[in-house]
């Protein structure tokens, strides 16, 4: 698939989220109006530094099983967030984003909220330039293109995570239905999805038969449990100081701390034995129901004795947009059972690959000298993915190629690849910034608040 059709899918996606918004008589405002959004959306700047200065003095807590809550939730500080651009468009476009999310019953306030209307305008202006920019190249590695990138992911990411709950106040969750959100995810959602599906050659999947999509999965398996080492494993093993170990970890607290929530999206419904294959997975990962045992409290732990701050989401900014689009289409694959074939096998490479991606990141902490409670998160993980891998190809991906034929089970082994390609991507961008503050050997953001 070439990008000529995905751009062409954008275009029509763009279309497609006017006309639901003109259905929803949501009447556009003249562009005088574009003054009083943009003073209203830097209305909340001013409280951002009395907000900093609020957060420096919390004090540290012990890890202690309680509420959790995310600097996320916080809208004030999307309202002091440098410029995303040199040009500072997607900047201001993801403020307007963040005071629509702030809006109680955002979707009735659009009928008639002049403010609003203009506030969505700006945002799905930039969100069309943006497109256009990200999925003009195969790589999206230019310049503008990274900005545009970063900027789409962020909005997704904002999005989609209203699917968790956060324990936290219950009026942020007012718009988890929002008619408008749903629209503004699938006008970036489609033509990214397009052209994710370009890096492929989808048609190659679907001409395998049943024994065919089944050894390619096995072989594929014993390959990625133990890979040679790729630049960046190598780097990471063999070169990264404290301070990118640091970094490493702050980035990997966006998803770490979290860990697993995405799969339990996918463990309900029918009864079967491939359900409780990953149900077993996921109830490890949950530490079969114990606080002290979940896998996000030992990557909570390595934060602790690396003096980094453990709140969710806190080293949001730092995290570059392959990671995010990995998250985001992890969240796509869950959120849609149409697409579950595809998640399993992307989760079959997850947790078949994870062991030898730890096994760099453990001998890192060991090489720079850190406690054992530092690193202790990757050697539980070695231990127990390398046994969910093997559960992985025998009790669900297989059987589900299987159950689906060659029809549908091509969509096994394209997830399983899929997932092993963007995480590959998202692991050489994080390379290029621990790079970064080695070369530096610290950072402001790496402190605990």
């Amino acid at each position: 698939m070439q990008f000529a059709s995905a751009h062409c899918g954008h275009q029509a996606s763009c279309h497609t989220l006017g006309r639901k918004l003109s259905q929803l008589d949501i009447s556009v405002p003249s562009r005088p109006a574009a003054a009083r959004v943009n003073r209203s959306c830097r209305a909340l700047a001013d409280g951002a530094a009395v907000h900093a200065a609020a957060v420096a003095e919390r004090p540290r807590v012990d890890l202690v099983p309680k509420p959790v809550t995310s600097v996320l939730q916080d809208l004030t500080r999307f309202h002091g967030l440098p410029s995303l651009s040199s040009t500072n468009e997607f900047h201001e476009a993801e403020r307007c984003f963040t005071t629509l999310l702030g809006a109680q019953n955002l979707d009735v306030q659009l009928r008639t909220d002049k403010d609003l209307q203009q506030a969505a305008q700006t945002l799905e202006e930039a969100v069309s330039t943006a497109a256009a920019s990200a999925f003009s190249s195969a790589t999206g590695d230019h310049k503008n293109a990274k900005a545009a990138h970063t900027f789409l992911q962020r909005i997704l990411y904002r999005i989609n995570r209203l699917c968790f709950f956060w324990y936290d106040d219950l009026r942020n969750y007012s718009n988890e239905r929002s008619l408008y959100l749903a629209q503004l995810r699938d006008s970036i959602e489609e033509p990214w999805q397009q052209w994710e599906l370009s890096h492929f050659d989808v048609e190659s999947y679907k001409s395998k038969t049943v024994e065919q999509l089944k050894d390619m999965v096995r072989q594929q398996a014993a390959h990625d449990v133990d890979p040679p080492l790729s630049e960046a494993a190598s780097y990471i093993k063999n070169e990264m100081s404290k301070e990118g170990y640091r970094h490493l970890l702050a980035v990997g607290s966006v998803d770490g701390l979290v860990e697993a929530s995405r799969q339990s999206r996918v463990c309900g419904g029918a009864p079967n034995e491939i359900m409780c294959a990953i149900f077993r997975v996921l109830m490890e990962e949950y530490g079969t129901g114990r606080f002290n045992k979940k896998h996000s409290t030992f990557f909570a732990t390595m934060m602790r004795e690396l003096e980094l701050n453990e709140e969710p989401e806190f080293y949001f900014d730092l995290v570059p947009w392959q990671s995010l689009a990995s998250i985001n289409h992890n969240f796509l694959l869950t959120e849609r059972r149409r697409h579950y074939l595809r998640y399993a096998g992307g989760l079959t490479f997850f947790e078949v690959n994870g062991p030898s991606v730890y096994r760099s990141y453990l001998a890192a902490a060991q090489r720079v000298g850190l406690s054992d409670a530092a690193a202790g998160y990757w050697e539980l993980h070695i231990k127990e993915d390398e046994r969910h891998g093997r559960q992985m190809v025998e009790d669900v991906a297989v059987p589900l190629i299987e159950q689906y034929g060659a029809e549908d089970g091509w969509e096994v082994v394209f997830g399983y690849d899929q997932e092993k390609m963007m995480g590959a991507r998202a692991g050489a961008a994080l390379v290029i910034d621990l790079k970064d503050v080695d070369s530096k050997q610290s950072t402001p953001a790496m402190s605990m608040v």
